[in-house]
This record gives C-alpha cells, sequence and structure tokens, in this order.
C-alpha cells in the first residue's frame, strides 16, 4: 500500500504572524481609532442639541404661559431655584420660569413658579445677550428682543447654538461656527 503524507500548511515549528495577517491588524485598529475620535465628536454635539433643546422648550414654555395666563411671564438665571440670581450672566447653573404681572424681573412673595430647569453640569456655558430675564408679554411677544447663546467650552468642532426670539414672538434656534 502506498501512503501519501500530506504536509501542513504551516508546520507547527513556525510561529508568528504572516505580513498580511499583520497588515490587516493595522487597518482594524485604524479603523476602530476614527470611529471613537468621530463618536466623540458626534456625543458632543448630540449634548450641545440637548442643551439648545432645553432652553428653546423652556422659552416656549414661557411665551405660552403669558399668552394662557393673561401676565407678564419671565425667565431669569437662578442656582437656588426660588429666586433670580443677577450676580452671573452665566445661565450653566439654572434658570426657572415665573409669573411676573408688575414686570419687576424678580420673585415676589404670591408669584407662582412654573418651572425650575437645574443645573447643566458639561462642559458648556450659556449667556443671554443682555440684561438678566427673557420676559414675555400676554399677546406673546417679548418685552425686548432677546438672544441666548450656548458655547462649548471642550472642543472646537463643536457649533455654538443659539435660541432668539423676535419681536413678533417667534423662537428659532439656531447653529453657527462663531466664536462665543
Amino acid at each position: 500500500m502506498l501512503r501519501r503524507s500530506f504536509s501542513k500548511v504551516r508546520p507547527s515549528s513556525m510561529k508568528g504572524l504572516t505580513l498580511i495577517e499583520i497588515m490587516i491588524t493595522i487597518i482594524l485598529v485604524g479603523i476602530i481609532g476614527s470611529l471613537t475620535v468621530s463618536m466623540d465628536s458626534l456625543v458632543k454635539s448630540f449634548r450641545m442639541d440637548f442643551y439648545n433643546q432645553r432652553v428653546f422648550s423652556s422659552m416656549v414654555l414661557t411665551r405660552s404661559e403669558a399668552i394662557k395666563r393673561g401676565e407678564n411671564v419671565s425667565m431669569c438665571r437662578s442656582q437656588n431655584g426660588i429666586s433670580c440670581d443677577t450676580s452671573d450672566n452665566n445661565w450653566k447653573a439654572g434658570w426657572l420660569v415665573f409669573v411676573n404681572p408688575n414686570n419687576n424681573n424678580s420673585v415676589d412673595p404670591g408669584e407662582d413658579i412654573i418651572r425650575v430647569y437645574g443645573v447643566i453640569d458639561r462642559e458648556v456655558t450659556i449667556h443671554l445677550d443682555a440684561g438678566n430675564t427673557v420676559t414675555f408679554v400676554p399677546r406673546g411677544s417679548p418685552a425686548v428682543v432677546r438672544t441666548i447663546r450656548l458655547c462649548p467650552t471642550g472642543g472646537v468642532d463643536t457649533p455654538v447654538r443659539t435660541v432668539s426670539v423676535s419681536a413678533t414672538g417667534q423662537i428659532r434656534k439656531t447653529s453657527s461656527t462663531d466664536d462665543c
């Protein structure tokens, strides 16, 4: 009987990786690394969108409550959730929406606090263009036209977000590559 012996493709005495295996590994590491960088900027962008939506929805609430109640309703920066804070212009510490019938831009006894928005603990600054409050009158227009800018503090590729209200009461969200 004739016996044929077939040898293995790789003898058991050879150890290590082939050039093809090394190249495939390097390519996979590169792809995974580039996805990680892209995911980081995507997460920062989603986070900024979330904060922008939070400011936008609080402005919409302020306007709709002014129309519904037939009184001035304001939103102001607040660290403690019970009074307006004028010491700093960064709204990152939180803000509140309240009924402001006397239009004095402060929460007085007997004035309803409609909603309190808590602190944002991420890398963002939120600034009102001027003044300390955004106030809507009963017909739905603002007492003064205002813009709130949300600026990322950690990362250069994340655009600046703005929430602005026009003289007619239209509230808009925009994003731009402007500096803060």
